[in-house]
């Protein structure tokens, strides 16, 4: 991988090309972004109506525009080929990263390298060992089941490799810790999961909107001004009542849905209890706030006709309807959840009643026995508890629990009219970052 090249390359000339086969407009402003602060010349090539064609389509169009590009340019100038699931965090130069080399490829999550994020110099070496490449991924040719391994003849630096001081890449998906905000990075790839197109627009406009305004990534401006007392209630004393909890350490997405929630309710005249801690009379020390909801539904349960439980990492999305609109004459109010269980205990409606009251007792008496409640995954988490005492109520029947369409909504599959959008499934920080950006869509739809 070492070439005798050396980076006398201020001069050197400099080309990136955005090569997209989806369409992705936060990728494309911030590919441009880094293209200027350098001046760099930048090629975009929207290839998105292929977007559902076959690898081969794809990957051979990908790396005979590679060719194409580093036979127009002199020898010794550089290449960066980003696609669209490539975000540039930091300045670094290109030819600070690749000095010395003839190409710079990283791996991300496997041995192979990632391909979304490629640094090429124009030599005779690298287009004779590339047209090795283009030659294995033409039409009728059986093709691996990694583009990496198109690229197995190319020594690839390890994860978390660094060049002046910057991971070069780092992956980045809804369900991975956020390492990209706190560690100093200079390029992120999405991983390709079934979510990453929403958590891609979301992150790349988080990215460039921070990075334009000089703000710290993963910071949400205007949550700030959220009341700071462990236990707030608002329009008290009315007949509908929504209830949460979140603890410091998921503060940062627990305010974007304190400020949701506090709109709401305003808007509809609900009473919201909040607790931004657990609540000192149930404070053991050892129980995480999952584990609380029976407690506080049994707690405000008397007060009002109508008490619904609603996770912190929720919004309501349709500020417009009512929770009325739900109710549709039953007890009890259940959603069905996008996995195994019957229904998803992060939104509940419960209407005052006895059986109602007395099955939160007997979820505390169950649940009092478990050695353990010290997070949410221990012992099958509360989700288990709640399903198992209510989908043994005479006259419960599973084809009455509402679909995740109409309300409990998984954010993967939100709408502009989606009611209640749920963020499970993301990373502490990612469910802040989705959560901030939906908000922002909201006022634009």
């Amino acid at each position: 991988m070492l070439g005798g090249f050396q980076s006398l390359a201020s001069k050197v000339f400099m080309l990136v090309v955005s090569l997209f086969f989806d369409h992705a407009p936060g990728a494309l402003a911030n590919h441009r972004r880094y293209a200027r602060m350098h001046n760099y010349r930048h090629v975009q090539i929207d290839m998105s109506q292929q977007s559902g064609s076959a690898p081969e389509k794809l990957w051979t169009y990908k790396y005979e525009v590679l060719l194409h590009e580093l036979k127009r340019i002199e020898p010794g100038e550089i290449v960066l080929l980003l696609s669209e699931n490539a975000v540039i965090i930091g300045s670094t130069p290109l030819p600070t990263l690749l000095d010395g080399r003839d190409w710079l490829l990283t791996c991300a999550e496997s041995p192979l390298p990632q391909t979304d994020i490629q640094l090429w110099r124009n030599t005779e070496r690298v287009r004779r060992k590339l047209l090795q490449v283009v030659t294995h991924c033409r039409f009728g040719v059986e093709l691996p089941p990694d583009e990496g391994q198109l690229l197995c003849d190319f020594e690839a630096l390890p994860s978390r490799h660094k060049i002046a001081d910057a991971h070069v890449v780092v992956p980045a998906a809804a369900n991975l810790e956020s390492v990209w905000a706190t560690w100093s990075t200079f390029s992120v790839c999405i991983a390709d999961d079934k979510h990453h197109r929403r958590f891609r627009a979301a992150l790349f406009a988080h990215v460039n909107e921070r990075l334009t305004r000089s703000l710290p990534l993963l910071s949400f401006p205007g949550t700030e001004a959220c009341d700071t007392e462990p236990h707030s209630v608002y329009q008290p004393e009315q007949a509908i009542a929504v209830v949460t909890l979140y603890t410091p350490n998921v503060a940062r997405y627990g305010r974007i849905a304190e400020a949701n929630f506090r709109r709401y309710c305003e808007r509809h005249g609900y009473t919201l209890y909040l607790h931004r801690e657990i609540p000192s009379h149930l404070n053991d020390g050892k129980t995480a706030g999952d584990w609380l909801k029976p407690a506080l539904l049994r707690e405000y349960l008397p007060r009002r006709k109508w008490v619904f439980w609603v996770d912190a990492d929720v919004l309501f999305n349709d500020m417009n309807r009512k929770l009325e609109s739900i109710m549709h004459g039953h007890d009890a109010l259940f959603a069905r959840d996008v996995g195994t269980w019957i229904f998803n205990s992060g939104i509940m409606g419960f209407k005052r009643t006895q059986q109602n009251y007395d099955a939160f007792q007997r979820i505390l008496d169950v649940c009092g026995q478990l050695p353990d409640k010290s997070s949410v995954y221990v012992n099958h988490d509360d989700q288990h508890f709640f399903n198992r005492e209510f989908k043994e109520h005479a006259g419960f029947d599973a084809t009455h629990i509402a679909s995740f369409v109409e309300w409990n909504t998984p954010w993967s599959y939100r709408l502009p009219d989606s009611f209640m959008v749920h963020y499970i499934g993301a990373w502490e920080d990612n469910k802040a970052l989705l959560m901030d950006y939906d908000v922002t869509q909201s006022a634009m739809e």
